[in-house]
């Protein structure tokens, strides 16, 4: 795996984005669409707004460096990213389960910050971040940990590495199938962030505020003697995340033309939590 990089200090008038779980497939859909715009608007931006992007994770609906065609499908998201980090816009890729091949290509492209399964950096209020994209978190799901194991294990890349491309889309389709089948099976908690495991993790780490995606169930969580909890909404459900801005990490949402918005909700789960109004991190 890649050396983790850090991006150049922000500024004190700039900005960070969080998101997470776009699931990009290299089509035109409507989540491509506003990720695309909000690239552009932010490398208009950037001259006066210094900004940086963190992906947590599932970017792509998968993603590899070894065949040349998965660049080809994701063609239209490469060069919005692209041309985003050119204009100034920072970018660090963290590792989903469906995009943890990240390389070389990636980082000189994109000129990306690779930060494998997590990573910490110091909030505009001088707390600690700590932020992943949250399959480890979710304990319960001992069958994917055990896959996740083996997927990612050297001689399984190898071989993957050496089959052709025919051989290798199959493989992938495959495993995608075999993901939908088993997560239709699972009872729900199994996909739950297991909140001890998240505090011991902050403790650990010596972080103030974890946050992740995976799970596709926006939460925020108060994890008791000062540590939070955030999961991001899934950008394929919804086109928002969390902005750090002007010493404030608040809910934001982004509209079909790429404008960043402030959300009056804390993308809470739980249906029976009424919505908080300006609740403020």
């Amino acid at each position: 795996m890649a050396k983790a990089t850090q991006p150049p200090p922000l500024p004190a008038h700039g900005q960070r984005l969080f998101i997470a779980d776009l699931h990009l497939d290299g089509e035109d859909t409507p989540r491509a669409l506003s990720f695309r715009a909000m690239l552009a608007k932010l490398a208009s931006e950037a001259s006066q707004v210094p900004t940086e992007l963190y992906i947590l994770g599932d970017l792509f609906d998968f993603w590899e460096e070894y065949h040349r065609q998965v660049a080809e499908v994701y063609a239209r998201d490469l060069k919005a990213l692209e041309e985003a980090n050119r204009a100034g816009v920072s970018i660090v890729l963290l590792s989903g389960n469906r995009d943890f091949l990240y390389g070389n290509y990636v980082k000189r492209r994109l000129n990306a910050h690779l930060w494998g399964d997590g990573g910490e950096l110091t909030l505009q209020d001088a707390r600690k971040l700590w932020i992943e994209h949250g399959d480890l978190l979710c304990t319960a799901d001992k069958r994917y940990l055990r896959f996740r194991k083996i997927v990612r294990s050297f001689p399984v890349r190898l071989y993957f590495r050496l089959l052709p491309w025919s051989s290798a889309l199959g493989m992938i389709e495959r495993l995608k199938a075999k993901s939908r089948q088993d997560k239709a099976k699972k009872d729900k908690k199994v996909f739950e962030i297991d909140e001890a495991f998240s505090r011991t993790r902050l403790e650990s780490r010596g972080c103030n505020v974890l946050m992740c995606g995976h799970t596709h169930r926006p939460l925020a969580s108060d994890l008791g003697a000062g540590y939070r909890l955030l999961v991001l909404p899934a950008w394929c459900d919804v086109p928002a995340g969390y902005r750090e801005r002007d010493r404030a990490l608040v809910p934001m949402r982004v509209a079909d033309d790429g404008t960043i918005k402030p959300a009056t909700e804390t993308f809470e789960f739980r249906p029976e939590v009424p919505p908080k109004k300006g609740l403020r991190w």
